[in-house]
């Protein structure tokens, strides 16, 4: 599944140029090419977008922070701790640069990873609530820093594109 020496050379420049741009260092595993249903993604870590925000916020003499994350339970309350073994609805993260809120709100099922038989993945089935906060977390930093992180998406933003398609009934052409 990892892209290798297979994949095509143009996708590789597209690559090293993601690379060369956000300063993320793919020997250091901090981003990655990832072969997705026979197209190269190029995707980081969380603690990829986390070190982008860093130097760039640094570079600016700027501020970074964030408002407590919050899930969301069944009944459309938003929780400061999520204390169940079922998966919160949804994850909100608010990103605070200079002095500027960027809220992003990741939906459970929307974003979970699944196996073929659309039981939730192991991480997704043990770690539901930071999962998905994760995903929040980098849809706020995409807004908070489109210049640095646009065109870059986690492995936890895209482990929903491993999952089974489900074919709907059309009706039969005659």
């Amino acid at each position: 599944r990892h892209a290798g020496v297979n994949a095509p050379a143009p996708d590789l420049a597209v690559f090293f140029h993601q690379c060369k741009r956000t300063g993320l260092d793919p020997f250091a595993k901090q981003i990655y090419m990832i072969a997705r249903q026979g197209k190269q993604t190029i995707q980081t870590g969380i603690d990829g977008f986390r070190l982008i925000a860093r130097r760039a916020t640094d570079r600016t003499n700027g501020t970074l922070g964030y408002k407590p994350t919050l899930w969301m339970d069944g009944n459309g309350r938003w929780l400061e701790v999520w204390p169940y073994d079922t998966a919160p609805i949804a994850a909100k993260v608010t990103v605070i640069r200079n002095g500027g809120e960027f809220p992003a709100i990741a939906m459970f099922n929307e974003y979970a990873g699944r196996k073929r038989d659309g039981s939730l993945n192991q991480m997704w089935s043990t770690r539901k609530a930071g999962m998905i906060a994760k995903c929040a977390e980098a849809l706020a930093l995409r807004m908070a820093f489109p210049q640095d992180l646009s065109g870059l998406y986690t492995a936890d933003e895209m482990q929903q594109a491993d999952n089974p398609t489900v074919m709907e009934h059309a009706p039969r052409q005659y």
